[in-house]
């Protein structure tokens, strides 16, 4: 009899998941304890497996689909048996979700609710992801007409592309007389938006111009300096991208103000591509008389928050199959650090995570990698004595520290498409101080 493997529950209080990249097609052998599929819910990824050896009889799920606990995913027997029917009950699963979800919000309205020759009838409810709502909100778009359009039960940011799209396509002229061929240009790339944080710094405010002049939008974030956050968001509009800024202390643990950032950023510029973990602290002593605040706050700073922006924007990216995250990390924590035992724990741990990361996010398209300068030319150097600079040259092979440009240039290139294929890599960026 063939075995039906269902979406289980992963947390404790998980209702739903979305399916990812299917590793297998149906008519394709495998053997127990084979990748099946990818599952994407909101507090983790996790892959499935296969529960027993066999042929892949059918595939239920379809990709970037959303589906309750409980729905049966694909089904695996003997060579030639037949597929179990399982659409009556997935059906059925699937309408109780939607409406105990969403209220039931009815399309029968829109003369859609019955069988006929169309070819995409649309379903009784509907669900938008949040980057949908946002950008329907943008484009002044009813998402009930985008639902109806796509005749899905999860209305996903692609949808309202392509609502909009078809609304805008204008009927065609008729052909004229065969000309010479000329270059057919391509679709315009996404306009993609990147969240920064500490912006207002040297080494953050570089980043964010930086990517700006590629085109991408960005959010500034910022914890006290509004006036330098805001004389710089005007300046990156000038440059003929979106900018927006947010204020937050990241710290705060008495909310979610990480996720809360994160959906803000989705909220006001529609979505988020690309995530810079650049605000740090710093705050020296020696071990022996390091308090346990100076400790921990720092650890918070450099470690945890980067952990709870990740853990919030995340699953953002993986449900666009696409995304960037760059790690502002120290080569401090590769080197250590006298005075800085706390400082260079946090970096040497965000190295850890963000290699953990890479692995957990790339097969959903999402890449991770970590910039890690050695000195730079910033207000935090800038009241080093001339013969400290001067000790610290000799020790550096190129004989000068680098400048905020050169790490933003290196963190463009990461948060690029022509970074694809680097993934969970640590990149000094020091002058051969440490090789």
């Amino acid at each position: 009899m063939a075995a039906i493997l269902k979406l289980s529950k992963l947390y404790e209080n998980m209702d739903e998941a979305t399916v990812g990249h299917w590793q297998v097609e149906v008519g394709q052998t495998v053997k127990q304890g084979d990748l099946l599929v990818e599952l994407i819910a909101d507090k983790t990824n996790a892959e499935l497996e296969a529960t027993v050896g066999g042929v892949v009889l059918a595939i239920y799920a379809q990709e970037k689909s959303l589906v309750p606990v409980g729905y049966a995913l694909c089904a695996i027997g003997k060579p030639g048996e037949a597929a179990p029917d399982v659409r009556k009950q997935n059906e059925e699963l699937l309408a109780s979700h939607n409406q105990e979800a969403s209220g039931g919000i009815d399309l029968s309205s829109l003369g859609l609710g019955s069988a006929g020759s169309d070819p995409a009838p649309a379903k009784a409810s509907f669900r938008a992801a949040p980057a949908a709502k946002a950008f329907a909100r943008q484009k002044g778009v009813e998402l009930s007409d985008v639902a109806a359009f796509c005749g899905r039960e999860m209305v996903h940011r692609k949808d309202v592309e392509d609502y909009l799209a078809s609304k805008s396509s204008p009927t065609p002229a008729p052909a004229p007389a065969p000309a010479p061929a000329a270059p057919v240009a391509s679709a315009a790339p996404v306009a993609r938006i990147a969240l920064v944080t500490g912006a207002t710094g040297g080494i953050g405010s570089a980043i964010a111009r930086k990517l700006a002049s590629k085109g991408v939008g960005i959010a500034l974030h910022y914890r006290r300096d509004s006036s330098a956050a805001e004389s710089l968001c005007a300046e990156i509009r000038g440059m003929g991208v979106a900018c927006e800024t947010f204020q937050a202390d990241l710290t705060n643990t008495e909310t979610d103000v990480c996720k809360e950032l994160v959906d803000a950023v989705v909220a006001r510029l529609g979505r988020l591509d690309i995530l810079v973990n650049n605000a740090g602290i710093l705050n020296d002593a020696t071990v022996s008389f390091m308090s346990d605040e100076q400790w921990d706050s720092t650890l918070a700073m450099n470690l945890s928050v980067p952990f709870r922006l990740v853990r919030a924007s995340g699953m953002v990216m993986a449900r666009q199959r696409w995304g960037r995250i760059v790690n502002i990390t120290s080569d401090a924590g590769r080197m250590g650090s006298a005075n800085r035992s706390n400082y260079a724990a946090a970096k040497e741990g965000l190295v850890g995570f963000t290699r953990s990361i890479a692995r957990e996010l790339a097969g959903l398209g999402v890449r991770a990698n970590a910039v890690s300068p050695g000195f730079v030319e910033t207000s935090m150097t800038a009241g080093l004595s001339e013969k400290r600079r001067a000790d610290l040259y000799r020790e550096i092979p190129c004989r000068r520290f680098a400048r905020p440009e050169e790490v933003a240039s290196l963190v463009a290139f990461l948060s690029s498409e022509e970074s694809d294929y680097i993934t969970g890599q640590v990149i000094s960026i020091n002058g051969g101080l440490c090789m």
